[in-house]
């Protein structure tokens, strides 16, 4: 209500993480940007195979796999004085705390004209090294979280270019715009809850709950009565009638 009155805007941020345990992990830090961006792109591809068979006319595009969404935002960065800096705080914060929210609105429009401008050198080195550094415990550059209004992306940064637009005398930079790309990702398990992939030409995993019988199993997944033995090999089993409750099995693809 407060921040509503005063014309408070609330910035677009980026969480950054250490791994893509997104759930359970906090984030190290979250940028807020300076300006939020005037738009935004998203592109996402469907794959196909494609197969002409010799001497027809027309191909027979088979479906191969639906690409992650892929989006590309402009960032602004300035130093002049004219618009409030970014934020990047400790750990996680869905706003900027508002006492520095209050100091940016009330902040003089016009910069000091005898005082030298700041150059933007510093803040985009660290907007570089969260976005796109190299993590060495993990082996991995940082996962990310771009979070605007109603959209929310868990990706990687997978392209940055930088365009400096504006220079003090000596020729250091004032002014820049960061184009970035981003990609979705998501974890083994995320995937294949969203795909709910049920045909038998790919490999299944359930937990043996007590009421479950093993060939009763593997019929519904193999829609075929003969293949409850190839699943019992594939998995050690000496025996399908005293599996544990809470065991993993794995119902490998048919070949």
């Amino acid at each position: 209500m407060i921040q509503g009155a005063l014309g408070i805007i609330d910035k677009m941020r980026i969480e950054v993480y250490s791994t893509q345990d997104f759930s359970n992990a906090e984030p190290i830090k979250t940028i807020f940007v300076q300006v939020n961006p005037d738009k935004y792109t998203i592109d996402q591809k469907v794959e196909f195979h494609d197969g002409q068979a010799v001497g027809s006319s027309s191909q027979n595009l088979r479906f191969n796999r639906i690409g992650s969404e892929e989006v590309s935002f402009e960032f602004l960065f300035d130093s002049s004085g004219i618009i409030p800096p970014a934020k990047i705080i400790e750990g996680k914060a869905d706003n900027l705390p508002l006492a520095e929210s209050l100091i940016d609105v009330l902040k003089p429009a016009i910069a000091n004209p005898f005082e030298q401008a700041a150059t933007i050198d510093e803040e985009l080195e660290e907007f570089k090294k969260l976005l796109s550094g190299y993590n060495g415990s993990q082996h991995e550059t940082r996962y990310l979280r771009l979070l605007w209004g109603s959209y929310l992306l868990e990706c990687r940064l997978t392209q940055i270019s930088i365009a400096y637009i504006l220079f003090r005398k000596d020729g250091r930079p004032i002014r820049a715009k960061a184009t970035c790309k981003f990609k979705g990702t998501q974890s083994y398990g995320e995937m294949q809850a969203d795909q709910n992939q049920q045909s038998p030409d790919v490999t299944h995993e359930k937990v043996f709950k007590q009421e479950d019988k093993f060939t009763l199993m593997a019929e519904q997944i193999y829609k075929n009565k003969q293949h409850y033995t190839d699943a019992a090999r594939a998995n050690g089993l000496l025996s399908f009638r005293n599996i544990e409750t809470g065991k993993k099995l794995l119902f490998p693809p048919l070949k």
